[in-house]
C-alpha cells in the first residue's frame, strides 16, 4: 500500500527567536503528519538556527528559494498571521500556542525547544556570566545594566561579558564584548556560563533549546505568555529564572509595545539589580 508524502513548507523570516520558537512547531507538525517532508523557508542569517534539526528537510534562503511551490501541501507562515491579528496578546493564550493553531497542531502546554548546532570555540575566561543587553525593540531593553554588572563585580566578583552586534551600546565594566559571533559559536559560550541574564529575545530561547541557566527578564511582555522551555508551566531546566516587573508603572497589563509609550517609563525597569543577584548566587550556591 502506498502512503501520500505530505510536503510541508514552513516560512518564517522575522526574527532570530521567533525562528527558534517554530522548532516547537515543527516537532509537533512532524508528530502529526508522521509520513511528511518539512522544508524551511527563512533569511540566510537565521539559517544556522536550524541546521541539524532532524524534523527539517531542506533549509531555503533569499539566496536559494524554493522554486516548486506547487509540490507543498501544506505552506504555513504563522508569524505574518499573528502580526496582523490585532491584541493578540489579550487572549490570555502563549503567543506559541496561538503559532500553533495556526498550524493546526496542539503543543499542550510543551514549549520546548530544539537546536542542534552547538560549535566548539574558545572560552572568554574559566568562570563567567552572560548579560545579553540590547533587543530590536527598545520597550524590552534593560537600562539598569551598568547597575548590575557593578553590583556583580562589587559582590560576586566573577567576570561578566557581553554578547550581542555591533550597533549594541557597550555596558560599562564588563570584561568583553562577544559580538558578531556566529550562533553555533555563540551557543557554546552560553552552555558554559554560569548563568546569563537575557532579554526577552533570542538569547532566552537559546538558553531554553540548551537546557542551560538563565534569567531572563520581561517588561512589554509578560513571561507565562511568551517564555520558551516551559512544560505544563514548569522550567524544565535547572536555574532558569523569569522576572516580570513588580510593577507597570499604572499599566493594567502588559502591552506588547515596541516603544514605550508611558511616560513613567519602561516596566522592565522596575526589576532591581539586587533581585537579579539573588538568583545569581542562587545559581552558584547550589
Amino acid at each position: 500500500m502506498i502512503h501520500h508524502i505530505t510536503n510541508i513548507l514552513y516560512v518564517t523570516f522575522r526574527s532570530f527567536g521567533d525562528i527558534l520558537v517554530s522548532t516547537s512547531i515543527i516537532r509537533k507538525l512532524k508528530e502529526k503528519h508522521s509520513n511528511s517532508i518539512i522544508d524551511y523557508y527563512t533569511t540566510g542569517i537565521c539559517a544556522p538556527l536550524l541546521v541539524g534539526n532532524p524534523d527539517i528537510n531542506q533549509i531555503f534562503t533569499e539566496r536559494n528559494s524554493p522554486k516548486q511551490l506547487e509540490k507543498y501541501d501544506i505552506v504555513l507562515r504563522p508569524y505574518r498571521c499573528l502580526q496582523e491579528t490585532p491584541f493578540w496578546h489579550r487572549s490570555g493564550k502563549h503567543s506559541t500556542d496561538l503559532l500553533a493553531e495556526v498550524c493546526g497542531v496542539d503543543l499542550q502546554g510543551d514549549y520546548r525547544l530544539f537546536f542542534y548546532n552547538v560549535q566548539e570555540t574558545t572560552l572568554p575566561a574559566p568562570k563567567y556570566i552572560i548579560v545579553q543587553g540590547k533587543t530590536g525593540d527598545p520597550a524590552k531593553d534593560y537600562d539598569r545594566f551598568p547597575e548590575l554588572v557593578q553590583l556583580i563585580n562589587r559582590t560576586i566578583r566573577i567576570p561578566v561579558f557581553q554578547i550581542g552586534g555591533n550597533n549594541d551600546p557597550v555596558i560599562p565594566e564588563t570584561a568583553g564584548f562577544i559580538k558578531n559571533e556566529t550562533w553555533p559559536k555563540v551557543a557554546y559560550i552560553i552552555s558554559k556560563a554560569i548563568t546569563t541574564v537575557c532579554l526577552d529575545s533570542v538569547a532566552q530561547h537559546l538558553c531554553s533549546s540548551l537546557n542551560v541557566p538563565l534569567i531572563a527578564l520581561y517588561g512589554a511582555k509578560e513571561h507565562l505568555f511568551v517564555a520558551s522551555g516551559i512544560v505544563n508551566g514548569v522550567s524544565i531546566g535547572a536555574h532558569q529564572y523569569f522576572i516580570d516587573p513588580p510593577y507597570r508603572n499604572d499599566c493594567s497589563t502588559w502591552c506588547n509595545m515596541g516603544v514605550c509609550q508611558n511616560l513613567k517609563g519602561k516596566c522592565i525597569n522596575n526589576i532591581i539589580p539586587e533581585q537579579i543577584v539573588i538568583k545569581i548566587n542562587k545559581t552558584i550556591q547550589e
